[in-house]
Order: structure tokens, then sequence, then C-alpha cells
């Protein structure tokens, strides 16, 4: 027999007060034991945005971070994380198994080709209704023209919870200031200007090895965190204009052309790495921080107070500063302004849940003040102490630590504002001003994008070498290193349209002058 039954027994042998307190006593233990019983498990799959700290972690779900959410939150989460690389291919094996976690963390949203497909098939439930009832923070709290967009909503049908993007645009320019005191350089404004501080970063041995190694402006493969001068041109390679009654992708315009001979130039002078359309996220934080021989780089508008503590702790420190984009032909540059909604954390809920209302209120948690002072604060003892009443942050000295900070205070904000609009919280940051500069130039520059949270046209879905990552990737590689005349793009265009390009803009077209109330001229 065993210890519960016991008690339980002996309770019911006695009277009086005896009796009323082990009736007291164990309704307690059977409140508790229901609590605990109540917890709610869910599963879900997120990507690792190739973070170091979630990347060599050997069991996420024993992280301390995430023990403390599961806390916090009241919810039994587990989690598996992909590849960000293998994101899509993971997640397109995921669907065509049927095996679905309870909530999925869906990059660009409903309207990447795996989402939309998975949307078609009926896959997510519809979730108006059941954030009514269930999560109603959700909707008073997350601003209302986020749920309108195309990456949260279909038809009117609420299909993914998003995260507000810490800025619309997240993407500025960080430059060696360092370097540029070395060798007596003013910041610059324009193209021409920028190319003089390259070739100077080239020529004049800023970081004083006595060797030509400097990297003068580096990119990642795809021209990843590379758009900024394309930007001058007003033809980032992911963004659409709606020119001469059509909406028609940047990277066919006539003035990718301009943009292409720049990149020529730049590559031929070895202005921009050569290993460019090569380069892994890891190389290029490698060049930047390892190695420390690039001069230019486009980071996060939310980083550079990271950035800056853990640069200062390098050997030699390095130390940068955030300017203006380069401006181009018409005096105007910088890279597109995003969506509100953050393209790298929305929800949708699979229909195979039978609990969909766990993962809505578990989200909603995530609006809530204790969990923004958890995702901000991190954990007493380890990233905060207390003085005065007060939550100090630890000082940031080795890479671990930054790594570690990036933990809590970006990858498991899976919900909710950036840690950027604290302001009490980014007053007790070290080197908390670089951001409110950084978001200042954000702010003030930026290239509009009227194609912003269209659903990829169904055209680029069947034939997704239509895509600015597939036949332009290639041709401008090519232009770009040499291998073929500057003349090619026009060929280029012509084999575009025809391999199914016009059907592609006729299809955005249409979805700009629905969505816009926009009127072509017949």
């Amino acid at each position: 027999m065993n210890k519960k039954v016991i008690a339980t027994m002996s309770c019911l042998s006695l009277i009086g007060s005896v009796m009323a307190g082990c009736s007291s006593k164990s309704g307690t233990n059977a409140t508790n034991a229901t609590n605990a019983a109540a917890a709610p498990t869910i599963k879900i799959v997120v990507g690792d945005r190739n973070m170091p700290y979630v990347t060599s972690s050997a069991n996420i779900n024993e992280d301390k971070y995430v023990k403390k959410m599961r806390e916090l939150s009241k919810t039994d989460v587990r989690i598996e994380t992909i590849n960000q690389g293998d994101y899509s291919k993971k997640l397109n094996l995921m669907f065509a198994s049927g095996d679905l976690p309870d909530a999925i963390q869906a990059v660009n949203g409903i309207t990447s080709p795996e989402f939309s497909a998975a949307l078609n098939n009926g896959a997510f439930y519809e979730l108006n209704d059941l954030i009514d009832k269930y999560a109603p923070g959700l909707k008073t709290k997350i601003k209302s023209d986020m749920w309108n967009s195309s990456l949260v909503s279909k038809d009117g049908k609420i299909y993914a919870i998003p995260r507000e993007a810490p800025t619309p645009n997240n993407r500025i320019v960080y430059m060696r200031k360092d370097w540029m005191d070395k060798l007596g350089l003013q910041v610059p404004k324009t193209v021409d200007d920028y190319l003089n501080v390259l070739r100077a970063f080239r020529d004049k041995d800023p970081n004083g090895n006595g060797k030509a190694d400097e990297i003068p402006f580096i990119g990642r493969k795809n021209f990843d965190f590379g758009y900024v001068f394309f930007g001058s041109y007003d033809v980032s390679p992911e963004g659409w204009k709606f020119v001469n009654n059509q909406l028609v992708p940047n990277f066919i315009r006539p003035e990718m052309k301009d943009a292409l001979k720049l990149h020529q130039q730049m590559y031929q002078e070895k202005l921009i790495d050569n290993e460019i359309f090569v380069n892994t996220s890891t190389d290029w934080a490698a060049k930047i921080e390892n190695t420390q021989r690039v001069g230019m780089w486009v980071h996060a508008t939310e980083y550079p107070d990271k950035t800056a503590t853990a640069y200062k702790k390098l050997t030699p420190p390095v130390e940068f500063i955030n300017i203006p984009a380069p401006t181009g032909p018409d005096g105007k540059g910088g890279n597109l302004i995003g969506s509100e909604v953050d393209p790298l954390s929305t929800w949708v809920i699979p229909k195979t849940n039978k609990h969909p209302e766990y993962v809505l209120k578990f989200l909603e948690w995530f609006l809530s003040d204790d969990a923004q002072t958890f995702l901000n604060y991190g954990l007493d003892g380890d990233d905060y102490t207390v003085v005065n009443g007060k939550k100090v942050p630890t000082p940031i000295n080795t890479k671990a630590d930054s790594d570690r900070e990036q933990m809590h205070l970006q990858w498991l904000r899976w919900i909710g504002p950036s840690n950027i609009h604290d302001q009490e919280f980014m007053k007790s940051r070290e080197n908390g001003q670089y951001v409110a500069n950084a978001m200042k130039i954000a702010t003030s520059e930026g290239r509009v994008n009227d194609g912003m949270d269209m659903p990829i046209p169904p055209t680029l879905v069947s034939k997704p070498e239509l895509q600015f990552t597939g036949l332009w990737m290639e041709t401008a590689a090519k232009i770009v290193t040499g291998h073929d005349p500057l003349d090619s793009f026009d060929k280029f265009v012509e084999d575009w349209k025809k391999r199914g390009g016009d059907k592609v803009i006729q299809e955005a077209t249409e979805w700009y002058v629905k969505q816009s109330g926009a009127k072509t001229n017949k």
C-alpha cells in the first residue's frame, strides 16, 4: 500500500480538528498535483538563426534559459531547432511526412513557398476566432497593421501570429572608425566618396601589418548583407517597383545595369571581397572579427551596441561607426524599407494540434511584463545583478558572454517588441548609445519596396529559377566577376521575360492594384 493511500485512510479514521487538519493538507497536495499536471506541453519547430549559443547546444531543451522560460510561461515547451540554411528543405520534408509539431516558426510568413503550399492544402488553423477566445491580448498588444500583412493573413483570415520587426529598415552601414581616423578620412556620402574611402582602405595599410590584405567591403553569398550599393541606384534585387503601370522586380529594371557596372568595377579593383559569392555567415563574421581585415560591412540596426561591446574586447580593439548609406544619382540611398512584421518570426499552428489554445496562450505570454523583463535581462546572477533595487547587466567580457546574451535577448524573443524599444533597459546597457544613433540613420534613409509583403507570384513558385536568387544571381555573378560582358544583362532580361517573367509581372501587378487601389492606364 503506498504512502498516499495510508495517509488518506489515517485522515478518514480521525475526528474533529484533526480530521479538518488532514483534509486541509490533503486538499493542498491535490491542488499542487493538479497544477503540475495542468501545465500544457507544446512542441515547436524554430530556426537556429546560425546563433553560436544555439548551434553549439547539446540539448536545447535542457538549456537554462529554456527551463526558465518554461517556468515563467507555465508551459512545457519542447523545441526542435533547424539549421537556418536547411530550413526550407527540412520543412518540405516535414509537411510531406505529415508529422507536424504544435507550432512552426514561419520564415517569411505564409507567403513563403513551403508555407503557402501547406496553407493551400488546409494545413493550418484559421486563427481569428481562436485568438479572440483564448488569447485576446495578442490582438490588443500587436499593431492592427501587422495583422493585415500578407505574411500573416489571407483573404481577411489570420493564419499566423506575427512578431514586430525591430525596425522596418534593419540594415545600415558599419565602417571602421579607427581606420578612417588613422588615414585622415572624412565620412563618405556619395558612391564616389565611398569608393575613395574603400581605395584608401585597400592601399594605405590601415591595419598596419605591412601587407595588402585589407578587405574594403564585404558581403555574403547571394549578395546577402551586401545590397547597399544597389540601393544607391534604387534597385535592391529583392525589391519591386511600380513603374509604367506595372509592378516589376528591381533586378530587371534598366538601373540595374548601372548597379552591376559599379559592382564589376569594385570587384576588379578589389574594393569588394572577391569571395562574396561564396562567403557563408561564418566566413563573413570571421573576416570581420577574427582577422579584423574588413573596413566596411552592413548589419542590423539593432546590433551596434552588442557589436561595439564585443569588438572593443578584441586584440587589437575594433572601433566602428554607423553612417548613412552611399547616395546615388538621385541623391538618395539605403537598403529596402521592410515590413513591420519580422519575417524571421511568424508562427503558424498546424491542424494536427488538438489544442491550439495552448500555443496561443504561450505566445500571448511573450507580451507580458515578466516575459519582456526575462528576455531583456536574462537570469539573475548570470546576466545581471540587483543594485539598489535595479537590475544592472553583467559586463560582456568575452565572445562567449556575447553569444549567451544573444540567446535571451534575440533568439528566444519569438513574439513581441525588440529590446531596443525599451528605453530604461537601453540606458542600462553598455554602448547603448550606439543603437540610438543607428535608429536615427535607419529612419532617415531607405528605399521603398512596392512589393513589400507580397505573396510570391504563382509563376515564381512554379519556376523558382525566375526569382532573384536564380537566373539573375547567375548573370550578376558572371558580370561582376568579368566572365560575361555588361551587355549580357540585356539578354538576361529578354530571356527572363520569355521564360515566364511576363506572367510574373502580370500576377504581381494584379496583386498590387488590388492591394493598393492603384489604377493602370488602359
